[in-house]
Formats: C-alpha cells, sequence, structure tokens
C-alpha cells in the first residue's frame, strides 16, 4: 500500500530548486557515496541494506505533480535499485570513477525513487558499493546518518538507531498549528530582509535559461585549519570565518558597503531534529554591512551574528515567501524563477568527513578553472567542501557582474583574511587590498595563476 501526503517544507524547497534547472544539469542535483564492504559476504551487505530502506522512508518515497505542488508517495515496499557488478578491480581508485558515473546520470523529478546503487564484486566476494541520491529525497547530513546505520547493521543484522522525523510526518507537524508562530516569525524576518533591498548588482535569471558563467576553485589544506582556529579564537564557526571573506571580497568588487548573503542551512539544530532522514536544506538570506574600517575581528563577528540570526528563520514554506514577495513592488523579478531572485548571493559550507584541517600543513595550494561551468542559476555561488583535511572553494560567477580577475581576488582575500584573523585579527579590513603583509605563502595561494577559460 502507498500513501500520499504533502511535502515538507525541506521538500518542497528542494523541488522548487531543482526544477529550475536546465535539463542537461539535472545530475547536478545529485549526491554520491561509497561504502567500503571488503570481508563481507552478499547476503550481510543485503540484508542490511534492505533493512535501511525498510526504515527510511525517504528511500522508499515517489514525487508526483500535483496541480502546482508536487505531492510525495511514500511505498511500503520497493525493489532495490541496485545494479550488481562482477570484476577484477586493479586500479584503487576505481570506486571514484563508479561513483562519478552514478552521479552523473540524472533522475527524473516525479515518478523515481531518486536512488541508485553499484555493488561491486570480485570472483563473487563483495568490494564496495556505490550510491547516487538525488537531493529531492537526501541532503548530505542524512548521508551520513545512513552510512553509520549501514555499517552498524552489519556488526548485529538486529541494531536498532534513532530515526527522528519522517519527511511525512515533517509535513504534518509543519501544518498544524502548533507550527503556526514559527512559520509567522519566517514571514515577519523575510519582509525585514525584503525590505533591506536585495543586491541589485546581481542580475537574476528565469528558470532552465542558460547564460556564461565562470567556475574557479581554490584547494587548500591549510586554509580550513586556519578558518578554524580563527573561528576558535573569536568564539565563532569556521564557515563564518570563510564566508566573512568572501562577503568582504564580493562587497569591494561590487562598490557597496551592504552584502545580501544566503546561508544553506540544515535545519536541524534541534535535538528532535538531529536524526532525521531526508531532505531539510534550505537557503536563508540575510543583509549586513561590510565596513572597510572594522578590524578583523569585528567583521567576521559581524558576519557570523548576522548568519546565526538567520538560521533562525531557515525553515519556511517556498512557496509562501515567494508568495510574500511578489507583493513587494521593488522585489518582483520579471520572471518566473524566484529561487534564483531571492538568493542572489548564496554560500554553503559542507564537512564531508570528520577529518581535522591542519593549519600548518604546508601542502602547496591550487587554483583551477574549471572547463564548463554551471551555466544557470544565481549570478554568484561559493560551495565549500572540506574531506580529507583539504578544504576546497568553489566561486562560481556571472563574468558581465565579476570578471576573472575579481574572482582570482576575492578567493586572495579569503586565504589572507583567514591568516591575518590568527596572526593580526586587529588589522581593519580595508587592509586586505591596502595594507602591507599581503604576500601570502604557497599554501594558502599560488603564486602562478591559471588563465581563465576562453
Amino acid at each position: 500500500m502507498s500513501v500520499e501526503a504533502p511535502l515538507s517544507n525541506g521538500q518542497l524547497f528542494s523541488w522548487r530548486e531543482i526544477e529550475r534547472y536546465p535539463e542537461d544539469w539535472l545530475h547536478e542535483a545529485n549526491l554520491a557515496t561509497t561504502w567500503d564492504l571488503r570481508g563481507l559476504t552478499n547476503e550481510q551487505v543485503t540484508t542490511a541494506l534492505g533493512r535501511l530502506v525498510d526504515r527510511h522512508e525517504a528511500l522508499r518515497t515517489t514525487y508526483h505533480p500535483r496541480g502546482d505542488r508536487p505531492a510525495q508517495v511514500v511505498h511500503d515496499a520497493v525493489s532495490l535499485p541496485v545494479e550488481r557488478v562482477d570484476r577484477v578491480v586493479t586500479d584503487p581508485g576505481e570506486h571514484e570513477q563508479t561513483k562519478a558515473e552514478l552521479v552523473a546520470e540524472p533522475f527524473a523529478m516525479s515518478g523515481d525513487l531518486n536512488w541508485r546503487a553499484r555493488l561491486v564484486t570480485t570472483g563473487g566476494a563483495p568490494l564496495y558499493i556505490s550510491l547516487a541520491f538525488s537531493h529531492l529525497i537526501l541532503d548530505l547530513w542524512s548521508i551520513h546518518h545512513l552510512q553509520d546505520q549501514f555499517k552498524a547493521l552489519l556488526a548485529d543484522p538486529g541494531a536498532t538507531a534513532e530515526t527522528g522525523f519522517t519527511p511525512r510526518e515533517l509535513a504534518r507537524r509543519q501544518r498544524e498549528e502548533s507550527w503556526r508562530p514559527r512559520q509567522e516569525s519566517s514571514e515577519r524576518y523575510w519582509r525585514d530582509v525584503l525590505a533591506q533591498g536585495l543586491m541589485d548588482g546581481l542580475p537574476t535569471l528565469p528558470a532552465r535559461v542558460k547564460r556564461n558563467r565562470l567556475e574557479l576553485t581554490l584547494h587548500s589544506r591549510r586554509l580550513g585549519g586556519l578558518a578554524a582556529e580563527a573561528g576558535r579564537r573569536h568564539g565563532v564557526t569556521a564557515p563564518a570565518v570563510v564566508m566573512a571573506f568572501v562577503a568582504a571580497g564580493l562587497a569591494r568588487h561590487l562598490g557597496t558597503e551592504r552584502v545580501t548573503m544566503s546561508l544553506m542551512s540544515s535545519n536541524r539544530f534541534a535535538q528532535e531534529d538531529q536524526h532525521n532522514v531526508g531532505t531539510m536544506n534550505q537557503l536563508i538570506p540575510f543583509v549586513t554591512a561590510v565596513d572597510p574600517g572594522a578590524t578583523l575581528a569585528e567583521h567576521i563577528r559581524r558576519l557570523h551574528w548576522a548568519g546565526a540570526r538567520a538560521y533562525r528563520y531557515s525553515c519556511y514554506d517556498f512557496d509562501r515567501i515567494a508568495e510574500i514577495a511578489s507583493a513587494e513592488t521593488d522585489a518582483d523579478p520579471g520572471h518566473d524563477c524566484w529561487v534564483n531572485h531571492l538568493f542572489r548571493a548564496w554560500f554553503n559550507y559542507i564537512q564531508v568527513d570528520r577529518r581535522p584541517s591542519d593549519p600548518a600543513d604546508q601542502s602547496p595550494a591550487e587554483l583551477a578553472w574549471t572547463p564548463l561551468a554551471q551555466q544557470y542559476g544565481q549570478a554568484f555561488r561559493v560551495r565549500v567542501a572540506v574531506q580529507g583535511g583539504r578544504t576546497s572553494v568553489l566561486m562560481l560567477a556571472d563574468p558581465e557582474v565579476l570578471p576573472a580577475e575579481a574572482m582570482t581576488d576575492i578567493m586572495r582575500t579569503l586565504a589572507l583574511g583567514a591568516q591575518l584573523a590568527v596572526a593580526d585579527p586587529d588589522r581593519r579590513l580595508a587592509d586586505l587590498w591596502e595594507g602591507p603583509g599581503r604576500d601570502l605563502p604557497p599554501s594558502l595561494f599560488p603564486r602562478d595563476l591559471p588563465a581563465p577559460p576562453s
């Protein structure tokens, strides 16, 4: 038996975000992971995977359009979408290629389970399993939970786990009278942000419309360690440190002393939501001053607390917010894509694994342009991923707003800001561009800069 239900706030946000992608970029909604299976039997793997699917509704959910708003359908049982491949593996990095192949294949937004897996064996013995999930059903937080529970079920098939609320239960709670104060608080917050204005220097695009973009990535093992150390010193988080200097560079190149940043929120701040498995991420904007005369410490703390306040209002009904925004004449995008318009500059920081970054790591930093950048969506976006002790900062921008030289300078601003936030936090923000001590070690920023794509 299948049960139909409305979408939760997180599910609706993911649907609205993904439906704006051009058809040939739908794979960008996918997340992937690989789990080591060496030393296990096929029965152990199949049993553990089956129990995960039985336990979590998100793995048994499909989406279906219902007028202007889709619905979720939760199925009692599904056939596991697992492809089995037996082969001799000689390349130790083969699992990365398998994962890349799975994540590159888009899912249909409706009528599909929105996850798939490939189980690779050698001589019949399990080696690894790679899985791909659409953001429609899971976020990265959920994938970590699935992996931990999978390991526990392998060790003990009878293992239990704290599972939190299902997406269907969240949708029901968010429609109850007890949720109304939270909904009204979020709506008041949004009205305040809209009244302060969005960033006029960043144009927006209709859904599924392409435009030339540039994409630059800075890789550094030391950067994340310095950001974490600066965060501890100033009583903030490492993501807040990185975001603060991204915002500073953006403000400088837009010629403004006020910016709007949109943060990706996990919406799992309450203890009761820590174990939810589903898609809960939503963007939430905030407007803040960027004062060149402020010290680095003051700037970091200002951005941190502005972001922390925004997180309080980050679970909301997206369609309702679009209705509110459409009533504001200054917020009229002139097209049908409110996602692009309301989140013109967004920032996301993902700690992919639990390995810490080392602020003393002297491995050379790398700077690289993506040959073909994503050609849709917002005019400015930064995604930070910390994995294996290495921090990768991916910046995407409209070259008519931020040319290649400006993007490179913002990356340099970030690296220098993180260094000085630890070594000399009383320096003025303006010193990032005007003062002495602007030389950077190769571990934070390369001396030889690559040429952008022609």
